[in-house]
């Protein structure tokens, strides 16, 4: 599920965030993107008035645009799971192997803090998380500046999620359940042994994915589950096949692998509407916009962002 360069994806695999009911532990200001446009490749993130974005016209570099004003370049690297916590722009850099950058928020002192090819990269308070592709896929955690870098989770690591004081991901290297422990990786247990998950996503109380098809799993259906990470209790929520889930707002937003169209639904699955009648994919929800890459007839992807 590594991405190699944009042009190549194309993978199943305030204002405060606008985002999901993550705890008593925790709010949405704690949180530096929402983990549905993390999952996404995080390509937009909106935060206190503001809206940061990868603007498609100038090389997916970042762009700022506040309300009523005009939009500002801050770099001019293809960035990407974007993340802004405090006075600082965190992103990581295509053109550098995906290493993790900070910049503050106007652009300046930009510079790389983890030598380390990140995906699925997080701010969450005072840390950093993300998805090791230099080590194995194993999580690894850091400070906001860069240092004091570990390794937390040693196993083959997608889709990390934080919600309070828990850290949930899939472990590709057991079957892809759905795996929780503690912000340290401590105290691990499985909650989900059934599926073989994908697209991870956590809505007040609940974690949200889809049962994905393998080769080394001939079972998987790609409709979407839901587990209460209380109780444990696994339901299915959409008998639809489906991919790029993304929760935001009370509302599910997901690819129909069947027409390849775009829909949303209540978390509970009803109530279902179509957002978009084009082939999308990596859905990012920010500033009651949805964005979505769409290939174009030369076989380029670009940012297609709507009014929801």
């Amino acid at each position: 599920m590594k991405l190699s360069k944009l042009t190549a994806v194309f993978l199943i695999s305030a204002i405060a965030v606008t985002g999901c009911s993550k705890g008593s532990n925790s709010s949405p200001a704690d949180y530096g993107n929402t983990d549905g446009n993390i999952t996404n490749l995080g390509s937009v993130c909106e935060k206190e008035g503001s809206l940061y974005y990868q603007n498609n016209d100038d090389g997916y570099s970042i762009y700022k645009s506040e309300k009523g004003g005009e939009p500002v370049k801050l770099n001019s690297d293809p960035s990407y799971f974007i993340n802004v916590m405090g006075d600082y722009v965190y992103y990581v850099n295509e053109n550098d192997n995906f290493k993790v950058y900070r910049m503050k928020l106007d652009g300046s002192d930009n510079k790389k803090i983890i030598d380390s090819t990140a995906y699925y990269m997080t701010v969450y308070k005072d840390s950093i998380y993300f998805v090791n592709y230099s080590d194995n896929q194993n999580i690894y955690k850091a400070n906001t500046d860069g240092t004091n870098c570990v390794k937390i989770v040693n196993s083959i690591c997608y889709y990390p999620v934080i919600a309070g004081d828990k850290l949930y991901y899939i472990d590709y290297a057991d079957n892809n359940n759905i795996v929780e422990t503690d912000l340290e990786g401590n105290n691990k247990k499985t909650l989900d042994e059934e599926h073989y998950a994908a697209y991870l996503n956590y809505d007040d109380g609940a974690l949200y994915y889809t049962n994905a098809k393998a080769q080394n799993n001939q079972n998987g259906d790609d409709f979407l589950y839901k587990t209460d990470v209380s109780s444990g209790s696994i339901e299915t929520v959409l008998e639809i096949p489906c991919a790029d889930i993304n929760i935001a707002d009370g509302k599910i937003y997901y690819k129909n692998l069947e027409d390849n169209r775009i829909y949303c639904c209540n978390t509970d699955g009803k109530d279902t509407k179509e957002v978009s009648d084009e082939n999308g994919v990596y859905i990012n929800i920010a500033d009651n916009r949805i964005y979505y890459l769409v290939k174009d007839d030369e076989g380029n992807l670009n940012v297609v962002n709507k009014e929801l």
